[in-house]
């Protein structure tokens, strides 16, 4: 798809430079490919676009959510300004999400997969949300000391 439907997501010259940020970055869900191709985009009914934008996520109340995990590829990056990085993650931490991890680049799904796994597997086990994902990082790291298996992922926030 061109562009991944930039323009439908900052067609609106009234929002802010923040709400403009938070409207490039997002999650695509079923049907979000009509939304995103011009001529079935105006057929879908408002608000079940299939698309839940970082501005979208922002305005949720998700005070008390513990933690996110957002294991996909460069779910960590967005728009860079003087007041940080605009994208997924500062929608979900202005929402009130505690931790948040999340990627910086493209990843490799077996690694992903045993990264993860350890994670739950770790905090399952009673280990703090800090300890699980050093230990899933480690275990990952002896199977492949190949950065780019194991560098990926980064904590944002993590409590003991």
């Amino acid at each position: 798809m061109e562009n991944a439907g930039y323009s439908f997501f900052s067609n609106n010259n009234q929002q802010s430079e923040e709400d403009k940020a938070l409207s490039c970055s997002g999650l695509l869900f079923a049907g979000a490919n009509f939304a995103l191709d011009r001529e079935t985009r105006n057929a879908l009914p408002e608000g079940d676009d299939g698309i839940l934008t970082a501005k979208e996520i922002s305005r949720l109340d998700f005070k008390g959510l513990d933690l996110v995990v957002l294991s996909a590829c460069q779910t960590g990056l967005g728009e860079v300004t003087g007041e940080g990085v605009f994208g997924l993650q500062r929608g979900f931490k202005k929402a009130g999400a505690q931790t948040i991890i999340m990627s910086l680049w493209e990843v490799d799904d077996y690694a992903t997969r045993l990264l993860m796994t350890q994670f739950f597997k770790g905090l399952t086990a009673g280990k703090s949300k800090r300890e699980a994902f050093l230990s899933a990082v480690e275990f990952v790291k002896k199977k492949n000391s190949d950065p780019k298996y194991w560098a990926a992922f980064v904590m944002v926030d993590g409590k003991e």
